[in-house]
C-alpha cells in the first residue's frame, strides 16, 4: 500500500511517498499452518534409502515419542528412483527411463513394494510421508528428476499418498534462474501439486542457486565466470528466493546446506537476518535441517542450534538415525516448551537484534504477549555475561531500546529458563545470564506492567 504525504521544509512544500509493507502471506494451500517438524533421510542415509529403513525410522518416531512431541513427518531424500548405473557413493551415474505412463519408478530393490506401500505404513503409524525431487532432469545425486514432468509427478506423488514434497533446485545447469526455466519448472510443480486437491507441503531447496553471494556485489567485482555463476547466483531481487518463495511454496531455504559444525550453523542462521519480513503461516524461512543428534558438535553447541531454530520459528527436523538417539538429544528435542516456542501461532520469525563480535541475541514475540530470547555465546573460550534489556533503562527514552522489549521505563518483567523448564524470577530493567563457551541460554520474557 502507497500513501503520498505533503509536508514542509524550511517553508518549502514537498510530498513524500510513504510505503506500507503488508504481514507476509504465503502459498494458500493451507498445508503447514505452523513450522513443519518431522524427521529427514539424508544426514542418516544419504542414497542408501530403502522401505525397510523408512519403516523402522517410522516405528521410532512413534517409540521414542518423537511423533507425540509434534515430529509427524517422514522425509525420504534422494537416492529413491529406480538408476541403471549407481557411482561407488551411491549416486546414479545413469538414470533409469520412466515408465509407459511417463512416472518415475521407485527402485524395486529398494523398494520392493512400491511407494504407495511406504506410504501406507507410514500413515497406519500416525505419520505424513515426504518425498524428494528436483526442478532439473537429474536431481543432485543424478536420479530422475521432474524437470519437463511436473504435473505428472505431482500427480503420482499424490496417488502415493505422498504429504510433503521436496524441491532440490540448484545443483544442476539445464534450467537457470536467469532464463525462467527455473521458476518456470518450480512453479508448475506448485500447480501441479494444488491441481491434485491433496493437501501437500511444497518445500524449495533453493539456497545454491537463489541466495547470492554474502557480500553485494551487483557489478561482479572479481567473480569467477563460469557455468555456475552464468546460471544460479541470484543478481537481481527478482530472482532472490524471497521475492517469490512465500507465493511459491510452504518453505524454502535462503543459504547451502548445513553441516554438522558450529560454523555452518551460525552462517545459514545469520542469512536470516532482516528476512522476518517474508515469513508467516504457510511460508517459512528454512536455515535447512537441523544437525543435532549427529554428534560433531557439542551439546552447548546443539542447545544453541535448537534454541535459536525455535527462536526463527523455522522448522524442526532432524535428520539423524533414530537407533543412536541418546538421552541429551531426546531431552532436548522433546522439550515441549521449546517447541512451544517454535509452534507458536503467530509464526513471526524472531529478530537478531544485538550481535557483536562474541554474543547474539534474537528475540521472538509470542501469541500470548510474551517473549522468547535466544543468547548465544560465540566465544569458544570463556564464558561470557550476556544482558538482556527488558525496557526503557533510568528514563533513557531512546526510541532504539523498543527494540528490545516494549516494557516501558523500569517496568519489570518474569522470565522463564525454557530448557531447565523453571522461573528464574522477576527482574528490573536488565537480566543477565551467564553462559559458556560456545553454548545458549534460552528464556521466555512476561512483561509486567
Amino acid at each position: 500500500m502507497r500513501t503520498m504525504v505533503r509536508l514542509s521544509f524550511c517553508n518549502r512544500p514537498f510530498t513524500v511517498l510513504v510505503l506500507f509493507c503488508a504481514i507476509a502471506s504465503g502459498l494458500d494451500n493451507g498445508a503447514a499452518p505452523t513450522p513443519p517438524m518431522g524427521w529427514s533421510s539424508w544426514m542418516a542415509f544419504r542414497f542408501n534409502v530403502s522401505a525397510t529403513k523408512l519403516m523402522r525410522m517410522a516405528d521410532l518416531m512413534v517409540s521414542s515419542g518423537l511423533r507425540d512431541a509434534g515430529y509427524v513427518y517422514l522425509l525420504l531424500d534422494d537416492g529413491w528412483p529406480t538408476c541403471s548405473l549407481h557411482n561407488s557413493d551411491g549416486g546414479c551415474s545413469i538414470p533409469a527411463p520412466r515408465d509407459a505412463q511417463g512416472r518415475i519408478v521407485p527402485d524395486p530393490a529398494k523398494f520392493p513394494d512400491g511407494m504407495k506401500a511406504v506410504a501406507d505404513y507410514v500413515h497406519a503409524s500416525g505419520l505424513k510421508l515426504g518425498i524428494y525431487t528436483a526442478p532439473h532432469k537429474q536431481t543432485c545425486g543424478g536420479y530422475t528428476g521432474s524437470l519437463g514432468h511436473e504435473a505428472v509427478d505431482a500427480q503420482t506423488f499424490a496417488d502415493w499418498g505422498i504429504d510433503f514434497a521436496k524441491l532440490d533446485a540448484g545443483c544442476r545447469m539445464d534450467c537457470s534462474i536467469h532464463d525462467g526455466c527455473l521458476l518456470t519448472s518450480l512453479t508448475a510443480m506448485r500447480d501441479g501439486l494444488n491441481a491434485t486437491g491433496r493437501r501437500i507441503v511444497y518445500y524449495i531447496d533453493d539456497g545454491n542457486p537463489t541466495s547470492g553471494p554474502k557480500v553485494y556485489n551487483p557489478y561482479r567485482r572479481s567473480w569467477p565466470d563460469n557455468e555456475f555463476t552464468r546460471t544460479h547466483i541470484a543478481t537481481s531481487w527478482s530472482e532472490f528466493v524471497c521475492s517469490w518463495g512465500p507465493d511459491m511454496a510452504n518453505m524454502w531455504k535462503i543459504w547451502f546446506d548445513r553441516w554438522d559444525g558450529w560454523q555452518s550453523l551460525l552462517d545459514n542462521t545469520h542469512q536470516q537476518v532482516g528476512m522476518q519480513w517474508f515469513q508467516s503461516a504457510n511460508a517459512f524461512n528454512n536455515p535447512d535441517f537441523m544437525t543435532v543428534g549427529q554428534g560433531g558438535m557439542t551439546q552447548g553447541q546443539y542447545r544453541a542450534e535448537v534454541f535459536l531454530y525455535a527462536t526463527l520459528g523455522a522448522p524442526l527436523i532432524v535428520s539423524f538415525d533414530l537407533e543412536s538417539i541418546d538421552n541429551f538429544t531426546r531431552s532436548l528435542v522433546l522439550n515441549p516448551e521449546i517447541i512451544a516456542v517454535d509452534q507458536d501461532p503467530d509464526c513471526v520469525q524472531g529478530t537478531n537484534v544485538d550481535a557483536y563480535s562474541a554474543a547474539d541475541i534474537w528475540i521472538k514475540p509470542l501469541h500470548d504477549g510474551s517473549f522468547a530470547a535466544t543468547l548465544i555465546n560465540k566465544d569458544p573460550m570463556n564464558a561470557q555475561v550476556i544482558s538482556l534489556r527488558l525496557g526503557y533503562i533510568d528514563g533513557d527514552t531512546d526510541s532504539s531500546d523498543e527494540d528490545f522489549f516494549p516494557a516501558g521505563p523500569f517496568k519489570r518483567a518474569k522470565v522463564r529458563d525454557l530448557y531447565a523448564r523453571q522461573d528464574l524470577g522477576v527482574f528490573e530493567q536488565m537480566f543477565n545470564a551467564t553462559v559458556p563457551p560456545m553454548d545458549a541460554v534460552f528464556v521466555r520474557v512476561f512483561p509486567t506492567f
